[in-house]
């Protein structure tokens, strides 16, 4: 989940407590970072540094000019091809203020009770757009416990993203690729146990200290026909959430 590729993200959002949490989120998956706390301080930095920003993350109310004054802005401007622009907010909208949104120009929308995983998806969607499209398997955010088990020495992780053939393995112990690990966890809305066996593919290690982004891709090798349809009827209803908001 830490990329490569950074890319420059302006982070607009008069709560100091977001502000300093999004740009954590952002900085540790490898982009670099600029924050404001109101709309015209976002504005002014356009205009300074027309060419700096990939993306726009936007809260909608703010002092001085909230995100709809800065969404205008954008577009009477001429710069709404110029980056994408996520809007964030402390409520789920009516339905309305949706429609006006995506008026105005914006590619998403997100509350601010998101985790780490989902906001970095999200991120990434918007600035590698081709390369998520093009992946096969399209996993999806999620934070759910994982009891894993290597031989007869057991852990618990937790499983921070999801596909039909594997899941993101977030632990802090070293598991090297081609080691076979059994998983058990259960689907957010079902009681169902799934006891599966993966192997792991690629390990990320985030540098010093505990990290979100340390953990290890796993792909899965024994998945019953029941537990493969409800991965799949799961992957499928987050996957049609997140396209509502798009």
């Amino acid at each position: 989940m830490i990329t490569r590729e950074h890319k420059n993200i302006i982070i607009a959002d008069d709560s100091g407590f977001f502000r300093v949490k999004l740009s954590d989120i952002i900085t540790e998956a490898g982009h670099k970072v600029k924050v404001f706390s109101n709309g015209r301080k976002v504005i002014n930095e356009i205009k300074a540094n027309p060419d700096w920003a990939h993306l726009l993350i936007l809260d909608i109310l703010m002092p001085e000019m909230d995100g709809f004054g800065v969404l205008k802005w954008i577009k009477e401007n001429g710069m709404e091809n110029k980056f994408p622009v996520l809007v964030i907010t402390g409520a789920y909208e009516p339905s309305h203020v949706l429609e006006r949104i995506k008026e105005l120009g914006a590619r998403g929308m997100m509350t601010k009770a998101f985790t780490p995983e989902q906001i970095v998806f999200r991120v990434n969607k918007l600035l590698f757009p081709d390369k998520t499209t093009m992946r096969q398997g399209q996993r999806v955010p999620i934070t759910i416990p994982v009891d894993f088990s290597v031989g007869n020495d057991a852990s618990t992780g937790f499983l921070i993203n999801i596909s039909e053939n594997g899941m993101f393995l977030h632990t802090e112990r070293e598991l090297l690729p081609g080691t076979y690990v059994n998983l058990r966890f259960s689907l957010p809305g079902s009681e169902r146990v799934i006891n599966t066996r993966g192997i792991v593919k690629w390990r990320n290690y985030a540098g010093e200290g505990k990290s979100i982004f340390s953990g290890a891709g796993v792909n899965f090798v024994s998945l019953g026909q029941d537990e493969q349809d409800m991965i799949r009827e799961f992957v499928k209803r987050e996957l049609d959430k997140m396209e509502t908001n798009e």
